[in-house]
């Protein structure tokens, strides 16, 4: 018997997955408290807007993403803990659509509207190189309202041990007001946002967006020196029949401030959602020291170097 059958919820094969994706949220507001409390906590959390450079990021007092934010990623902790988006894990309410190899749930810590997990539907480590047509397929199939994110298994992912995709609503991202207009040929541009470096791509075909994504982690990983995957971060949105994709490569998973004494400690842990200009933080004693300056200085320590991106560019574009 497959294990995730009494989890997926019925619909018709032909109907959209964005809209597929809303009926299960809402079967989950009515059947799952825990998600219906976190999704209502939502429109009561405190946040504020800071300017980095001309740049604005919002920074979210969000204390539902303790776990995830605070969630030890070193391999022997990840070996003596069960895996959490394995079916035999999941909270008994929790339901799901299927959606090719992946296991389509909704989040119920949310960080933005929408907020689903798309968890891979075999037990494999988080790796996205043989993932992108998956990825590039889950965006279009979910569109324009929606953004599909990756983080790695060293920069962001909560679950390296299991083989998944988020996607929020893109309401209110400030990345996707900063990037470059969208034309009609396919175009790579080399940005640097407050402190954060990214590559933006803008492409008119599934072919066009993975042979891009495809040549930055190859470059990435010569770069890295090393044989397992190199550390990023990604974001894909299909909108106006054109794939937006942001890669963020990264230097560290968590900066320094995350490790401090308690007076100066702050509570994030940088992935796509915050490298997209969310900056959640998870202890509420922390939100009032957060600023501008700090967040710069997160931005500048995980981010690549000027000269690793620059050589980065040069490989790619």
């Amino acid at each position: 018997m497959n294990p995730w059958a009494p989890i997926i919820l019925p619909s018709p094969p032909t109907m959209p997955l964005r809209q597929r994706g809303q009926q299960l949220l809402a079967q989950q507001r009515a059947s799952w408290e825990l998600f219906g409390n976190g999704e209502a906590a939502l429109s009561g959390i405190i946040s504020k807007q800071l300017m980095i450079d001309g740049i604005s990021v919002v920074v979210q007092a969000n204390p539902g993403r303790s776990i995830s934010t605070n969630a030890k990623v070193d391999a022997r902790s990840v070996a003596d803990r069960p895996c959490f988006l394995c079916p035999g894990s999941l909270p008994p309410e929790e339901r799901g659509v299927a959606f090719g190899d992946y296991i389509v749930l909704p989040n119920p810590y949310p960080v933005l509207k929408s907020h689903f997990t798309i968890a891979f539907c075999h037990h494999e480590p988080q790796q996205v190189g043989t993932r992108l047509h998956a990825l590039c397929a889950i965006a279009k199939e979910l569109g324009p309202d929606l953004f599909v994110l990756y983080n790695g298994p060293r920069c962001g992912a909560s679950a390296p041990d299991h083989q998944h995709f988020q996607a929020c609503s893109a309401e209110g991202v400030p990345l996707f007001m900063q990037l470059p207009d969208k034309g009609s040929t396919d175009t790579i541009v080399p940005l640097t946002l407050g402190g954060r470096r990214l590559l933006s791509g803008n492409f008119a075909t599934t072919d066009s967006t993975i042979e891009f994504l495809a040549s930055v982690l190859s470059n990435l990983q010569s770069l890295s020196n090393r044989d397992d995957e190199p550390m990023l971060n990604l974001i894909v949105r299909f909108c106006y029949d054109r794939f937006s994709v942001a890669v963020f490569p990264r230097a560290k998973h968590r900066s320094a401030c995350y490790f401090a004494e308690p007076s100066q400690r702050l509570s994030i842990s940088p992935a796509a959602i915050e490298m997209a200009g969310v900056i959640v933080v998870a202890d509420l004693d922390h939100f009032d020291r957060v600023d501008a300056e700090a967040v710069a200085a997160i931005y500048r320590e995980v981010t690549l170097d000027a000269y690793s991106f620059s050589r980065l560019t040069e490989m790619t574009t």
